[in-house]
């Protein structure tokens, strides 16, 4: 355990514009994403009632100063049951700070809970950004990996640089971003690398799935993952 955190800490640092300084990133944006997978009795106004609640949380909690959500619309398979995702993105990690405790909140964990099964959350500087800022309609398609136990510094840097080359030789990329886990709540499930990929519709993402670098990404990465998540959808 204490060689896969090293590792992990390195492969961090090892990331174009990281750098070995240890200090909160206060240039990046921290993004916090949650999926969430229902109960098989949860009703469809339970689920609206908490879609509605989470939207509202950014009037009620200052340092929220990004909100979008979706259904997911991926065509992989792999969103290991997930069907919502939100996207919440802080001022800082003060702000996270505020936001966790808030009463508001609390008061929509309260709510969730009873038709929540099962929940992911992974928080992460957004770093090595790419595209336009704004997202709104777009499709987006989160990547959350966990790597095997062992994977060395050398393997973690070609990942990392394979995946980040991906906009520029795919014109159908609109954005991009990656980070490194960084959640204090211990929800992510093992999952430590997040890379949100965003596309203009269906049309974008159906030319990256078989493009021949994204391929060769498949290839580099894949002998060295213990688990993927991958949940698309568009962002409201």
């Amino acid at each position: 355990m204490l060689y896969r955190t090293l590792s992990l800490l390195t492969f961090y640092f090892l990331l174009p514009g990281c750098s070995m300084n240890t200090d909160t990133n206060t240039d990046a944006p921290l993004r916090h994403v949650v999926l969430f997978k229902w109960k098989d009795g949860a009703s469809a106004s339970q689920i609206k009632s908490i879609e509605e609640a989470f939207a509202a949380l950014p009037a009620k909690i200052p340092g929220i100063t990004e909100f979008e959500w979706g259904k997911d619309v991926s065509i992989e398979g792999k969103e290991q049951g997930f069907t919502h995702c939100f996207l919440v993105t802080f001022k800082d990690e003060a702000a996270r700070e505020v936001y966790l405790p808030h009463p508001d909140h609390k008061a929509f964990v309260d709510l969730m809970k009873p038709s929540l099964e099962k929940v992911t959350v992974v928080d992460y500087f957004a770093t090595d950004i790419q595209g336009e800022s704004i997202n709104e309609g777009k499709l987006r398609h989160v990547v959350l990996f966990q790597l095997k136990e062992g994977t060395d510094d050398a393997t973690l840097t070609k990942i990392n640089e394979t995946f980040a080359a991906l906009p520029s030789q795919i014109p159908e990329i609109r954005t991009f971003e990656r980070g490194l886990n960084n959640s204090p709540e211990g929800l992510n499930n093992g999952l430590t690398h997040c890379f949100l990929v965003t596309f203009e519709d269906e049309s974008g993402r159906a030319v990256y799935g078989p493009h021949p670098a994204h391929k060769a990404f498949g290839s580099v990465v894949r002998p060295h993952v213990e688990s993927v998540l991958v949940f698309d959808y568009f962002a409201q």
